[in-house]
């Protein structure tokens, strides 16, 4: 059983951007296409976060050169 608040929203939105979302997400509707973008964010940010704080703690170097220090 989910415990998650849901609200509903309007928003404008690029019909491009939520067609490419569907696509990539296999979503079938757009709103599970635009809840799974946001997990993706949510997930992102968090791997990203947490490679963050052990860069300079290992043998751990950013061979883009996105990261300063």
């Amino acid at each position: 059983m989910s415990t998650t608040m849901k609200m509903r929203k309007q928003f404008i939105l690029d019909i491009s951007k939520i067609k490419a979302v569907k696509k990539i997400t296999k979503a079938k509707t757009d709103t599970e296409a635009i809840n799974k973008a946001l997990d993706n964010v949510i997930a992102n940010t968090k791997i990203e976060r947490m490679l963050m704080s052990i860069k300079g703690k290992g043998n751990i170097k950013d061979i883009y050169g996105r990261t300063s220090g």
